[in-house]
């Protein structure tokens, strides 16, 4: 496995990203090329805090408030752990102002620990009695969860109108902000968690529920895990925990360490020193690939530069710039911090291919995880006591130890155990590894319950259940493997193993709800069920488009058979005739259908006959008329003139002088 190589450790550091079941802290330390167990200790002076940093401290406080708010989980125990965190918050700010002991400091942060340990206990014993417990307990869960939330809100809101008078008015702008970002989150919550339970209220199948609230309890567990490792790391920055610069171990720049192991004449330094030298052509490569971060931190560096100086112009002026440049200060060096994280991380990201199975994407996580509720109860009671004893270690004054950092070897923390199957000891992820007399190999515990070579590779750590041999991912994520070569497959909520991934002659596959993929050459997902030479891709609609090596050409239609053309001539010559013939034939049912229908078929051919017979008739009588000479009309006037004197005009006035109406 590959570490990146990293700038000396800063003055005051954070806890470093550790693995889940690991407990101790280790750091891979470029000189040696082995791990370290980093034990913190504290500095010479007292656990304090002065005015400035306690109110520093209320926005820590504020963020964590908020970062409890950010998952919708269901409180299925009916305790508030939000408020835990939040009460622990309070006692550590307490304690620090009042100069307390560091006796009651490690208190403190030995309640969080067994408190995490008796959470994670609780909400598993509730999980075993899922399908025992009433529906109504869980619903009534999700109304307490609510209660909760709004409680939590009242009680910070509570506690920074306590200590308004002490805060200046850009603090208390600041905290009324976030307070107002806690409102809004709360609202959300709230509206989620009745979408959830009208949601369980209407589920009708009893397994489907108690599947859904397995994974709600789920979600809680992971969202408590959260809450602690940030807990931890909040009291790490508050706490000013520092490891000691030490100018023979960790401190030396990369450039010291070069030339010492090159000068050495140790068989084992001069080829570490030339495969330094043969990697000189990468790491100058990897250089110029992170310039364009380096460059965008410099111009950030720069603008914060420029925004200080121009805060420090504005602050014995009545301006109201002087806060939005403080909050874009402030965002700045987020970002900048952001960047750094980046930068040191590149070349991880870069040699790790992102993988997708199905919907979900495994990539790098780099959130602390430091507490693990996947871990059997025994070890994580194994993991609170070493962490507990580490936190002891860092507060008390006066640890006499022999060295701040040790390192130390297998044989040094390994404590060899037995049961019933024999010998065995407990490695950093917690599994149990036996030994066999006269056999240096280890053995892990199989899902039949038989002991097994570890098989370990260079990726992945690997771990036995009720299901099979699997390791976790970097989301978490159980992913089923029985042996090198073997596909890999994801446990679903229903209980049945879905194959993920094969290999398969060098080639991987993978699987999802449209079927079997790969990548090809452009990173395109190419759908290629076994056995079959057809290829599909997604269109992005949801739908599997044929992939084709050339154009498809089409021939032209056949002609259609003679029996058509019959068919055609039946239906256009006694279609019409025959349909209606024999809707009569339905209508009355005769007893003698076949003379019925010959007689409808007579009469049908009568009427047709005679209705043409007309038409011709009707058109031989509009041409005739068209074809007769219209009568002379004789004008008033004139036929008057024509009467002489004496003659009697009988003529109808209104019939000479009448004209049709033209249209």
């Amino acid at each position: 496995m590959s570490h990146p190589i990293q700038d000396p450790l800063p003055a005051s550091i954070l806890p470093l990203p550790v693995n889940s079941a690991a407990t101790q802290i280790h750091v891979w330390n470029k000189h040696s090329k082995r791990h370290i167990i980093i034990l913190y200790t504290l500095l010479s002076k007292p656990c304090t805090m002065n005015k400035k940093e306690a109110a520093t401290f209320l926005f820590t406080i504020a963020k964590e408030i908020k970062r409890s708010f950010e998952s919708p989980v269901i409180l299925v125990t009916r305790k508030d752990y939000g408020e835990d965190i939040f009460n622990s918050l309070i006692e550590m700010r307490t304690a620090l102002l009042q100069q307390a002991a560091p006796a009651r400091v490690a208190d403190i942060i030995n309640n969080f620990h067994v408190g995490w340990l008796q959470a994670v206990q609780d909400i598993e014993k509730n999980k075993k009695r899922v399908k025992d417990t009433p529906r109504d307990i869980f619903l009534k869960a999700i109304e307490f969860t609510r209660e909760c939330m709004n409680n939590r809100h009242k009680n910070f809101q509570k506690f920074i109108d306590q200590l308004q008078l002490n805060m200046t008015t850009e603090e208390i702008t600041l905290i009324q902000t976030d307070l107002a970002i806690i409102g809004d989150l709360r609202d959300i919550v709230n509206a989620t968690l009745i979408e959830k339970l009208k949601y369980l209220r209407n589920l009708a199948d009893s397994t489907e529920f108690c599947s859904k609230i397995n994974d709600e309890i789920e979600e809680l567990l992971n969202w408590l895990d959260r809450l602690n490792d940030h807990l931890a790391i909040q009291f790490c920055k508050v706490l000013n925990l520092r490891v000691p610069q030490f100018s023979s171990d960790l401190t030396k720049t990369l450039q010291d360490i070069v030339d010492e192991v090159a000068e050495s004449t140790d068989p084992k330094s001069q080829k570490l020193a030339s495969e330094i030298m043969s990697k000189g052509k990468i790491l100058g490569s990897i250089v110029r690939i992170d310039s364009v971060n380096d460059l965008e931190i410099r111009k950030v560096i720069e603008k914060i530069k420029i925004l200080e100086n121009r805060i420090d112009r504005l602050k014995n002026e009545n301006s109201s710039a002087l806060m939005a440049l403080q909050h874009k200060t402030l965002y700045l060096e987020e970002r900048l911090q952001s960047l750094e994280n980046l930068k040191e991380s590149l070349n991880n990201l870069r040699n790790q291919n992102r993988r997708t199975y199905g919907d979900l994407t495994l990539s790098q996580s780099n959130e602390y995880q430091i507490f693990n509720h996947i871990l059997p109860h025994n070890e994580r009671c194994r993991l609170v006591e070493q962490l507990v004893k580490l936190w002891d270690a860092a507060i008390a004054p006066g640890c006499d130890r022999k060295s701040i950092i040790s390192i130390l070897s297998a044989a040094d923390i390994k404590e060899v155990f037995s049961d019933d199957i024999g010998h065995f000891t407990v490695d950093k992820y917690g599994r149990k590894l036996y030994t066999q007399s006269n056999d240096t190999k280890l053995y892990q515990l199989n899902e039949k319950n038989e002991l097994v070579p570890m098989r370990d590779d260079d990726k992945h750590v690997f771990f036995y259940d009720e299901c099979g041999r699997y390791y976790i991912n970097d989301l978490r994520q159980r992913i089923y493997k029985a042996d090198g070569s073997a596909s890999e497959y994801v446990l679903q909520k229903a209980g049945v193993l879905v194959k993920v991934r094969e290999e398969i002659d060098g080639n991987e596959y993978f699987y999802d709800e449209l079927g079997r993929y790969y990548f090809n050459g452009f990173g395109k997902r190419i759908y290629h069920e076994e056995n079959s030479d057809t290829e599909y891709e997604h269109d992005g609609l949801g739908n599997l488009v044929k992939i084709r090596d050339e154009l498809p050409f089409y021939n032209t239609c056949p002609r259609e058979p003679m029996v058509m053309e019959e068919m055609k001539y039946l239906k256009h010559a006694i279609g019409v005739a025959l349909k209606k013939c024999l809707a009569e034939v339905v209508l009355h049912q005769p007893p003698d259908p076949v003379l019925y229908l010959a007689e409808c078929l007579e009469k049908y051919r009568t009427n047709v006959e005679t209705k043409q017979r007309r038409s011709v008739e009707e058109k031989e009588m509009r041409a005739e008329r068209a074809l007769q000479p219209l009568p002379t009309i004789i004008s008033p006037e004139r036929s008057y003139v024509g009467i002489g004197e004496g003659e009697e005009f009988d003529s109808d006035y209104n019939y000479t002088s009448y004209e049709s109406m033209k249209f």
